[in-house]
């Protein structure tokens, strides 16, 4: 049952699964109502051994993994071998099926064949029908009351076999809608995280701020934080230190980052903070908790002092995106040039 909706699994699997299903259980409760309604003649004879190729081609199919092999072979069996000699047998008590057949067609059976059996199909039935009325089977001899309830059986099992194939069919189809869903939200989201940190990337961050812009009275502050000698942490801790580092850093960001505010790693061992609707006291305080944090991490970690420097600008009404990088920028290079370890606002 988890194979028929896994959707990791090819479409034409689970197809094939759910024309397993119906296909089985129409033939057995089709033998079944004709060892009921007529015993055990020729004609329960047909459709036991039809029952039993069915559940056989399944097997097969399931177990060394030609499920197309099976399924046109199931497809074929009853298009043109079981229904039409039913028919034949039964009459009209039986023309159901053959709509039957016309659908399992259309559904499990690829579009290049499915129109050429289709056609081959309306033939056969068209010639089956005038054969049956000029030439009658003469050992076919039905009483009216088996007649009415050959009819309910193949109308029962035909609305059984419609509704299974329907419902299977929808519930894998939202499964799938489901399981696209999320792997869409997956994407996005990796698509707007840093895989390392996971803090938002410079993607999203370009994105943020053009709408963040638009609003008429759009006022935030940028953060441009570099972490002070990262190149000399890899080299003196190594690179798996290095990545330690990054997280725990990110992390503390995340700790004290206002509600309103976002976190980006802007790129390699440099981060960005847009801060709306805060005041220059409020992000001195902001970073003095986030440096004195970072400085005790270190110092537990490796027993050595590092530090982060930092730019800070607010956002003038009219202002290119690129040029609010560039004053951050410019102030975080003024803060590394004047001994690092501070923030210039």
């Amino acid at each position: 049952m988890n194979r028929l909706f896994d959707t990791s699994l090819d479409v034409n699997l689970r197809q094939f699964y759910i024309l397993v299903i119906c296909g089985c259980l129409g033939n057995f409760f089709g033998f079944l109502g004709n060892a009921v309604i007529y015993g055990f003649g020729s004609g329960t004879v047909f459709c036991g051994t039809c029952a039993l190729l069915i559940i056989l081609s399944s097997f097969y199919g399931i177990h060394f993994g030609h499920t197309k092999r099976a399924s046109y072979f199931m497809i074929l069996l009853l298009t043109f071998i079981e229904f039409p000699l039913l028919y034949y047998i039964y009459h009209t008590n039986t023309i159901v099926y053959m709509v039957l057949s016309i659908s399992s067609i259309a559904i499990f059976i690829p579009a290049a064949h499915a129109v050429i059996l289709a056609v081959l199909a309306v033939f056969c039935d068209v010639f089956v029908v005038f054969f049956s009325y000029y030439h009658p089977a003469p050992w076919a001899v039905i009483t009216e009351q088996e007649g009415f309830y050959s009819t309910i059986c193949s109308l029962v099992i035909s609305l059984f076999c419609v509704f299974m194939v329907t419902l299977l069919l929808k519930v894998q189809y939202e499964k799938q809608a489901t399981d696209l869903r999320a792997m869409g939200e997956q994407l996005k989201n990796a698509a707007d995280h840093d895989a390392l940190t996971t803090l938002y990337n410079r993607r999203y961050l370009n994105g943020y701020l053009e709408q963040l812009i638009q609003q008429k009275h759009a006022d935030f502050y940028a953060v441009l934080l570099d972490l002070d000698f990262f190149k000399k942490i890899n080299d003196t801790y190594g690179h798996v230190f290095g990545d330690e580092v990054l997280v725990a850093f990110s992390q503390i960001l995340e700790k004290y980052l206002p509600d309103n505010g976002i976190a980006v790693r802007f790129g390699g061992e440099e981060f960005m903070l847009i801060l709306p609707d805060t005041t220059e006291d409020d992000i001195r305080r902001l970073l003095q908790s986030m440096r004195s944090e970072y400085k005790q991490f270190i110092k537990m970690k490796k027993n050595a002092m590092y530090s982060f420097s930092s730019g800070v600008a607010q956002y003038q009404t009219g202002m290119e995106i690129s040029a609010l990088y560039s004053l951050v920028d410019g102030k975080l290079y003024r803060a590394k040039n004047d001994n690092r370890d501070k923030d210039v606002f």
